[in-house]
């Protein structure tokens, strides 16, 4: 007697802003980690070019994140990846906001 096949009847998609929004939270959070290890490296002294980084991973993290909620909102769509764009351009919002206020106190 064969098996029937399996079959998952389900019309639901990934959204692509969710994936554009999980990749720029990504490459934001991989680019500030890489930042605070080059200023450990150096000592502690951060060079004027690893503040354009976090400036530029601040833009693409809040790009991230309008993204991210916008693609939640769409119906009939599998939502991991806004979630975890959610999670990750949040994280990486937090880490530059942090980073610049200790760079003014």
């Amino acid at each position: 007697m064969r098996r029937p096949h399996s079959y998952l009847f389900n019309s639901k998609k990934q959204s692509t802003t969710a994936g554009v929004a999980c990749i720029l939270g990504l490459i934001s959070l991989v680019s500030c980690i890489m930042m605070y290890y080059e200023t450990y490296r150096n000592g502690g002294v951060a060079q004027l070019r690893y503040a354009a980084v976090v400036i530029v991973c601040l833009i693409f993290s809040f790009i991230g994140l309008i993204l991210a909620i916008l693609s939640r909102r769409e119906p009939d769509r599998i939502y991991f990846f806004s979630y975890l764009g959610m999670i990750l351009n949040g994280t990486t919002l937090g880490l530059c906001f942090v980073t610049m206020y200790l760079g003014l106190v």
